[in-house]
């Protein structure tokens, strides 16, 4: 860390960083201020912050900026970055996210954090519809953002938010109608999940499993060594789906919000349980058994089924993974959503391209985080919209090669078809 204190003051007080050459850091931001583990966020009063450490475990934000001495005459565009981590794990200092390549490529980098697991993500009886704790700390977050960013060097008119997974799940709950407060101009959303069924829907399971009525009081009294092993037990049932977040995904309830949607082509071709069950010469009959657990509608595994053994006869397995739990939803929204939309899906040569494999490119020294500094700063993706072709920009993340394909999806939405149209 440098020695060399560096003040910024903002409507919410005066925060302590520090620079690093052409560099101005600011680690874990409180920009709420939380009453309980259970409780609905306030916005936090103004008062000085020293900024210097990263406290991960906080619910907080990390502002990276170009120096003032680096910075152009007018303000910057402002990066916003939501991790994933399937609502259970990660924070606002995700270390793949690191702000400093984008600070110094002149855009405010920000990673927000929000509450993970049951004081995040549990819904109790007063709660509002589609209200969640976590993406009202988002929202939080987004505000403060707008009141103090531009103290900061960023452009509080100039705002994109990222998430991938978990964090583009929450990105597309922001973008919903109710949600949407303007407090940003664009999204990308890149390997989207949602749970296969509500909170309400699996209540009983996690009060089975906590053994504790779902309550503010009843939970807010347990240890956390007793809110892990609960959850932990709950967990289990849903190893192979999002055991909590915001769900349905109801595109209708979208704002107009230009969207770029993507996903890796191979997503969990690494899950130790879908290689065993692809080595199986059974594995027919398994993919078509777990069909419906993955949500597939009647007659929609067949069609689906064909196809993937073609494109990958190896690892069908691993296929239905990612189409159902990731895919599906790219497509989906991209097709769906009352605003503009792109789509982006990323391979590679050497190997199956992965969950997550996007994130060191994408924030680091590559065409790839060129491509996305010029998408923060104009708008612009560079290749054509989905629709009406359904357009997709393959990006290879082991050379660059990039080409513009159509289509490639439609089986994965003609599987989850219900009634000849689109979930």
């Amino acid at each position: 860390m440098s020695s060399a204190p560096f003040d910024v003051t903002c409507p919410a007080g005066t925060i302590t960083g520090y620079l690093d050459e052409d560099v101005a850091h600011f680690h874990s931001i409180e920009y709420s201020h939380i009453p309980g583990d259970f409780e609905n966020p306030e916005p936090a009063p103004p008062r000085d912050q020293d900024a210097r450490t990263p406290h991960p475990e906080k619910v907080a934000l990390t502002i990276t900026a170009p120096a003032p001495g680096s910075r152009a005459s007018s303000l910057a565009p402002t990066l916003v970055y939501i991790h994933g981590g399937r609502y259970e794990h990660g924070s606002h200092e995700d270390p793949r996210a690191e702000g400093t390549p984008t600070a110094q490529a002149g855009i405010v980098h920000v990673q927000l954090g929000y509450r993970v697991g049951l004081p995040g993500l549990a819904r109790f009886r007063d709660d509002e519809p589609d209200r969640y704790r976590a993406i009202e700390d988002l929202q939080l977050g987004l505000e403060w953002i707008q009141r103090n960013i531009e103290a900061f060097g960023g452009d509080p008119t100039n705002v994109t938010i990222l998430g991938q997974s978990a964090g583009a799940n929450a990105v597309l709950w922001l973008c919903r109608r109710d949600h949407y407060r303007g407090a940003f101009r664009r999204a990308i959303a890149l390997s989207p999940g949602f749970p296969r069924e509500t909170f309400e829907e699996r209540q009983a399971t996690l009060r089975q499993a906590m053994k504790k009525p779902i309550t503010r009081s009843s939970l807010a009294a347990m240890s956390q060594e007793e809110l892990a092993a609960g959850y932990a037990k709950f967990r289990k049932k849903y190893s192979l789906d999002m055991a909590l977040g915001p769900t349905p995904l109801e595109c209708g309830q979208l704002a107009d919000v230009p969207l770029i949607l993507g996903s890796t082509r191979d997503e969990f071709y690494n899950i130790p349980a879908t290689q065993k069950i692809d080595r199986s010469p059974f594995r027919g009959l398994i993919l078509r058994y777990a069909a419906p657990r993955f949500g597939f509608p009647r007659n929609g595994f067949t069609p689906w089924y064909q196809v993937a053994q073609h494109m990958d006869k190896e690892r069908p397995m691993g296929r239905m993974v990612g189409d159902a739990i990731i895919r599906r939803w790219a497509a989906e929204v991209a097709e769906k959503a009352p605003g503009k939309t792109w789509m982006v899906e990323f391979t590679r040569s050497s190997g199956p391209a992965l969950h997550c494999e996007e994130l060191p490119p994408l924030f680091g020294e590559s065409p790839l985080a060129q491509w996305l500094r010029d998408v923060v700063r104009t708008g612009e993706p560079g290749f054509e919209a989905y629709r009406p072709e359904h357009a997709i920009w393959e990006y290879n993340l082991d050379n660059g090669e990039n080409r513009v394909a159509y289509a490639s999806l439609d089986y994965i939405s003609a599987a989850f078809a219900q009634d000849g149209s689109l979930l």
